[in-house]
């Protein structure tokens, strides 16, 4: 073969091979290789496009807000009061029944008094001499009779007698102890023919309608509460509520624990409320009209601000909000939402101020 064929054989086979590759590219074979995406304006706009997240959302109404506080506390009687005698003496009859109730004035005990009858049996008779004397005298003086000295000391002894029985009467009616006030009474401390002394316990008297509660307030409220104030409070094991009115308030903080004790007044005209029981006191401090609450969880705490996002405009918008008081689920919003916003509570991890949103449930 000569050179010339030689090059003219080996120019068709690169041609052959040119246009085996021109056939591969144009998918002849059944194979398109994608071509490169083209660069410019054109293809922006379909990787920008950001699908809405998904969301749980509340509208914002006003609603009545009461200010509370919770605190312990404890029932105490109206009145109460350890029945003893003035004076000692011999227990002679007990006039009343353990448990039962009593009325103010009524008989409770009976001391020995035999001797001060006797006493007061001589002085009758004694002052009944004394002024048939006074008066024989007083005839006489008149007709100058006896002088005036002498009907003057038998006048004398007959207020003397009179003031003798006087102080055997107090001291026979301290011989009788009796009830001073209407309420129920207790155990009894005493029997018949026990000798007590001044101050020896030997019953208790207990009035519990209406009954008190005591309670101590913290400081910082101390300025919200006071004659007059409404509370609310519960007793162990009994689930009901119990209206009560501030009727009194120390005039001071208690430095150690630094709160102020208050004590309100509860009618308790069936005695079921015992005083000493345990009370958990609800304390109202002040009322809102209009507040407007959010769940807790809608607040984004930041650096010296707080801040909840709204649904405006099928898009999240942060709003810097000022909270109030702060329930187990809800929180006072005062600045930054009006009524009828709606306020995202769920997604606030994915979304950013200015994110598309879409409400899936709004309360």
């Amino acid at each position: 073969m000569t050179k010339r064929a030689t090059r003219t054989i080996a120019l068709i086979a690169i041609a052959i091979i040119a246009i085996v590759f021109i056939v591969f590219q144009s998918d002849i074979l059944g194979e398109k290789k994608p071509a490169p995406p083209e660069e410019g304006p054109a293809s922006a706009p379909a990787q920008g496009v950001m699908a809405p997240i998904p969301v749980e959302a509340v509208r914002v109404v006003p609603e009545a807000l009461r200010d509370i506080i919770t605190v312990n506390g404890s029932t105490v009687p109206n009145e109460e009061v350890a029945i003893t005698s003035e004076v000692p003496g011999k227990i002679t009859v007990i006039h009343f029944q353990e448990g039962k109730l009593a009325q103010k004035g009524d008989l409770l005990i009976q001391l020995d008094d035999e001797e001060l009858r006797a006493e007061r049996e001589r002085l009758a008779v004694q002052r009944t001499l004394n002024e048939k004397i006074a008066e024989r005298l007083e005839a006489l003086y008149k007709k100058e009779g006896v002088s005036l000295q002498e009907y003057e000391i038998a006048v004398a002894e007959a207020e003397k007698v009179k003031a003798e029985l006087s102080l055997v009467d107090a001291q026979l009616e301290k011989r009788v102890v009796r009830a001073p006030f209407s309420g129920r009474l207790g155990l009894r401390l005493a029997s018949e023919g026990t000798y007590i002394s001044p101050g020896t316990p030997i019953v208790s008297l207990i009035n519990v309608n209406p009954i008190k509660v005591e309670f101590n307030v913290p400081e910082k409220y101390s300025h919200l509460v006071g004659q007059g104030t409404s509370v609310t409070f519960r007793l162990d094991g009994d689930d009901r509520d119990y209206r009560a009115t501030v009727i009194a308030r120390e005039p001071k903080i208690d430095s150690d624990t630094r709160t102020l004790r208050l004590k309100a007044i509860a009618p308790n005209p069936d005695g079921s409320i015992l005083p000493g029981a345990f009370a958990n006191v609800t304390v109202d401090l002040r009322e809102y009209g209009q507040a407007l609450l959010v769940p807790t969880q809608a607040i984004v705490p930041e650096l010296n601000a707080q801040n909840v996002y709204v649904f405006r405009n099928g898009k999240a918008e942060q709003v810097e909000v000022q909270t109030g008081l702060r329930r187990e689920s809800l929180i006072q919003i005062t600045d930054g939402l009006s009524p009828g916003d709606t306020v995202i509570t769920t997604g606030l991890l994915q979304i950013r101020p200015g994110s598309p949103v879409s409400i899936s449930k709004l309360n």
